[in-house]
């Protein structure tokens, strides 16, 4: 009996090993498929073994993640994105050291018999060539297909999975028949490791999803996307065709508008080749879906097509007819054509014809009157046709001068003639903007815009610049005080437009043809700035002082009694003089003042105590405009 019983358990894996492999054909829709999500999650105790861990998992735990490293004790892959690259897709990643046990366990229903299915899943191997110390004992795995009461029906050991220069996902499974009488099949991914170091591994997207033989759809005869628009007139033709191995075939076509998430038959396209009623806007995918004719009804037993992409696309804006105004003489520039158009056709009377997105009509005359076609192609052979009618009436013409100048504060009558109504823009500064003959009187340079309008409607227009000359300015700058020898900047400027500048008179200055030049006189005098419009604005006047001291002027006493005459004690310095020291000492030689700049000085107190009458001693130290210094010694006295 156990001879017979041993035969048996022979036979039964030589069937199972000789469908331990992939579905070399076409796969239907999973009947389980476990993706992980794209959020972490705990599995339940029915599903998996192995116990969960938030981070690293160690010897017997496993994590869900999208993005995890230095696990493994540093020596495991950085492990980002799941086996599709996608970077929120999340995996298994399982630490079986010397952990046998179930990866992964899930439940078929609804199979039908006599029907090849495939078990498979996305594997890789996440430990390096130096983890363990480069003896690692590699990941094993093993997919058991069995009935609800145990049976097994098929297996698959994967064998070592080995050890890459990255991380390498492949899909590994097997593909086998159901018995005649399938209903629900329990599915286990398992590990039983070696004893050691190792046995580290991630998984994904376990599947279980009907297998046939290879099933492909076309559309009018291509694989291609098809593209259309709106008012395509071609049906789409949809065909399929599949492989021998069915012994009873039916086929059912199927529609997807979300992009493959969800799929929906098509009532009564049960046929190899379906042709598409026209349709509306929008993406809509199609497939072909075959299985046994018993089993059709069952999504469970189907093989689908490669899915075909197809999408109707808007007809682009479409205006309604329209009059359009020509002026005999002038050019008529035609509506601009969509900037997304590929193709431009202008057609209308006297053979007139165009490609030009921006198309002109030159010179009109009477004989140009008449109805205007725009054709455009767009993307997807979309057209549009839309229809212009030209009435071509008398012109107008406007007349003026295009150039005027007026001085900053005063105005200037303008003047134009034509036939029509006038409008001037802006209307800022201007008596009345609708007049030919308004009075402007702008703040600053202006360029208006006239237009003049017939009772036909036709416009003529010109562009009239009204220049703002600015009124002549003058400043020679604040009197100045120098010491004999020195030399100081007239800080003078000169203002308005086109002015033209004369120092008067010349002497001691060392570029009278600067606005503001360096002089050095050698006793009191003033400096005349004039200046003088060109464009006819007027001139102007300025005056500067330059007082010339022989020395510096340091007084030998001061009394502060407060009646407002020499009240302080405080030195003349010429301008541009830098203060380097100012201090006064009493003849004990305590410092009882200390100036900052020139224009400090002496009240007499110390720590706000009036100081007695009497002689204290002053030391002064100045440096020049030319960078010279100047030291200066002596006694004040102060009088009570």
């Amino acid at each position: 009996m156990k001879f017979f019983l041993l035969i048996g358990y022979l036979i039964l894996c030589d069937v199972i090993s000789s469908k331990a492999q992939l579905c070399n054909g076409n796969l239907g829709s999973p009947v389980v498929n476990v993706t992980f999500g794209t959020k972490r999650s705990v599995l339940s105790k029915t599903e998996t073994s192995f116990d969960y861990f938030s981070g690293c998992p160690s010897k017997g735990q496993y994590t869900t993640s999208n993005l995890i490293f230095g696990c493994g004790n540093r020596t495991w892959f950085l492990m980002a994105g799941d086996h599709t690259r996608d970077q929120n897709g999340q995996f298994m990643l399982i630490n079986a050291e010397s952990t046998p046990g179930i990866i992964h366990t899930d439940t078929a229903r609804g199979l039908c018999g006599n029907t090849t299915y495939q078990y498979a899943a996305w594997i890789t191997n996440v430990m390096q060539n130096f983890t363990c110390g480069g003896a690692s004992v590699l990941a094993n795995i093993t997919f058991n297909v069995k009935t609800m009461q145990g049976v097994l029906l098929a297996t698959y050991n994967t064998g070592n999975i080995p050890i890459g220069a990255d991380r390498l996902w492949k899909q590994y499974g097997l593909s086998f028949i159901t018995p005649d009488i399938a209903g629900d099949l329990l599915l286990t991914v398992e590990t039983n490791p070696l004893f050691g170091c190792g046995s580290a591994f991630a998984i994904d997207d376990i599947t279980f999803s009907p297998c046939g033989p290879t099933v492909t759809a076309s559309i009018d005869g291509g694989l291609e996307p098809v593209n259309v628009c709106a008012n395509y007139t071609n049906p789409f033709i949809l065909k399929a065709d599949y492989a021998t191995g069915f012994n009873d075939p039916a086929v059912q076509w199927q529609s997807s508008r979300d992009t493959g998430l969800s799929w929906m038959d098509i009532t009564g396209a049960t046929f190899t080749t379906y042709a598409i009623p026209k349709r509306g806007l929008g993406v809509v995918l199609y497939r072909m879906a075959v299985a046994e004719m018993a089993n059709i009804g069952s999504l469970n037993c189907r093989i689908n097509s490669n899915a075909i992409y197809t999408s109707v696309n808007p007809m682009p804006p479409h205006h309604d007819p329209e009059n359009i105004i020509g002026c005999i003489g002038k050019n008529l520039f035609l509506p601009e054509a969509d900037p997304s158009s590929l193709q431009v056709k202008w057609t209308g009377p006297n053979g007139y014809t165009s490609a030009l997105p921006k198309s002109i009509v030159p010179v009109l005359k009477i004989s140009d009157t008449g109805l205007y076609q725009l054709k455009q192609g767009f993307f997807f052979g979309c057209t549009s046709l839309d229809t212009f009618y030209l009435k071509v009436f008398p012109g107008t013409t406007v007349t003026t001068p295009t150039l005027y100048s007026v001085c900053e504060g005063n105005s200037v009558a303008l003047a134009a003639t034509g036939e029509g109504t006038f409008k001037w823009t802006p209307s800022k500064g201007l008596s009345n903007d609708t007049i030919p003959n308004p009075v402007a009187r702008p703040a600053d340079s202006t360029v208006y815009k006239l237009i003049i309008t017939n009772s036909y409607g036709c416009k003529d227009s010109a562009l009239v610049t009204v220049n703002v000359f600015r009124n002549p300015g003058v400043f020679a700058g604040t009197d100045k005080t120098i010491v004999k020898g020195d030399t100081i900047l007239l800080n003078s400027y000169v203002k308005g437009t086109a002015v033209n500048f004369t120092w008067s008179p010349t002497t001691n200055m060392e570029d009278p043809n600067m606005v503001s030049p360096k002089v050095f006189p050698t006793e009191n005098i003033q400096y005349t700035l004039s200046g003088n419009s060109s464009v006819g604005c007027g001139t102007v006047l300025s005056t500067v002082r330059v007082y010339v001291y022989k020395d510096i002027y340091i007084p030998s006493a001061f009394t502060p009694n407060g009646d407002g005459k020499n009240d302080q004690f405080h030195l003349f310095a010429a301008d541009g003089y830098k203060l380097n020291k100012f201090v006064i000492y009493n003849r004990y030689g305590v410092l009882i003042f200390k100036a900052k700049n020139t224009m400090d000085s002496w009240d007499g107190t110390f720590k706000n105590e009036p100081q007695p009458g009497g002689t204290y001693i002053y030391w002064l130290q100045l440096q020049t405009a030319a960078g010279k210094i100047i030291n200066k010694k002596g006694t004040i006295t102060l009088i009570r």
